[in-house]
């Protein structure tokens, strides 16, 4: 059968008009575009060019091939173009680890849409306790998790390290300290996010694994309720650096406590399935995230 290098290499003998130039044009040797000509000769049983002075010549026989030539191929290249537009996700689904990521996600997400107005961004919250988990399934396209995975399948790429600290009244003990330690909260009122104590993100790296459980722990989804309560004493909460900013100073009644020596950093990754490493749609999202540089610009 015919193939569409065949119909290439006939259209472009015709162009260049000698096989030297056409097969630098088709980024062959001569001798290999000779052969692969010979082969077509071979398989139609008749002559396509006749080769008069070092010119290569068309016979009627390569001028119906030229007109077949010149009908397929542009619609071949317009067949590889909807392919790879296709190919282009339209609609991104992103679902995160945190809902501390949701105080910069929607900006980040009008930016992106000003430069990809016709990717849609759904965010998927029903994803949020177990976001590699629907990765994994198929029910969303990019994950952002502090959680690497050792799923097979899976790309991760590191976005940026984010310092949590302990929220806290100025007027509590231990607000004179320079740091706390996991000991320092056993008689302690932890404020959380509503999720299970030991899947805490805070509570899985640093109290458990010291075997320190909170006098009390109260449970809290809203960022600006936990520090409400704080403010009126019910408690402790643990925050983003970022995120605690504008609650202190200029005589708020709030101060910020590292936590440990060297602080507690917690890392973030997107993840994605390797096999969609190519979507045009995804990657571009990527490199959004990366030029937004999360760890300078979060607020």
């Amino acid at each position: 059968m015919i193939e569409i290098r065949h119909l290439r290499l006939i259209r472009e003998i015709v162009e260049a008009g000698n096989l030297t130039l056409a097969a630098k044009r088709l980024h062959l040797t001569q001798p290999s575009l000779s052969h692969q000509l010979q082969e077509i000769e071979t398989r139609l049983g008749v002559q396509l060019f006749l080769r008069i002075n070092k010119k290569m010549r068309i016979t009627p026989a390569g001028q119906r091939m030229l007109r077949a030539a010149e009908t397929i191929l542009p619609q071949m290249g317009m067949v590889e173009k909807e392919i790879r537009e296709n190919g282009t996700a339209k609609e991104i689904r992103v679902s995160t680890h945190c809902y501390t990521c949701y105080h910069w996600l929607p900006a980040l997400m009008k930016d992106f849409r000003r430069q990809f107005p016709d990717v849609q961004i759904e965010i998927v919250t029903e994803a949020m306790k177990e976001p590699v988990q629907y990765l994994l399934a198929g029910k969303i396209d990019i994950a952002l998790t502090s959680i690497r995975s050792a799923e097979r399948g899976l790309h991760f790429e590191k976005l940026f390290d984010d310092e949590q600290v302990l929220l806290l009244r100025n007027d509590h003990p231990l607000a004179s300290r320079e740091y706390v330690t996991a000991r320092d909260l056993s008689s302690e009122c932890l404020i959380t996010y509503t999720e299970p104590f030991e899947r805490g993100y805070f509570a899985s790296r640093v109290l458990i694994p010291a075997g320190v459980t909170p006098a009390k722990i109260t449970q809290m989804q809203l960022t600006e309720a936990r520090v409400e309560l704080v403010k009126a004493g019910m408690g402790i909460t643990v925050l983003s650096k970022w995120l605690a900013k504008p609650f202190l100073g200029n005589g708020r009644e709030l101060s910020q406590l590292r936590i440990s020596r060297s602080g507690f950093f917690r890392p973030w990754y997107l993840v994605m399935l390797k096999q969609k490493m190519t979507d045009k749609g995804l990657r571009a999202f990527t490199e959004h995230l990366r030029e937004y540089q999360l760890g300078m610009k979060l607020p």
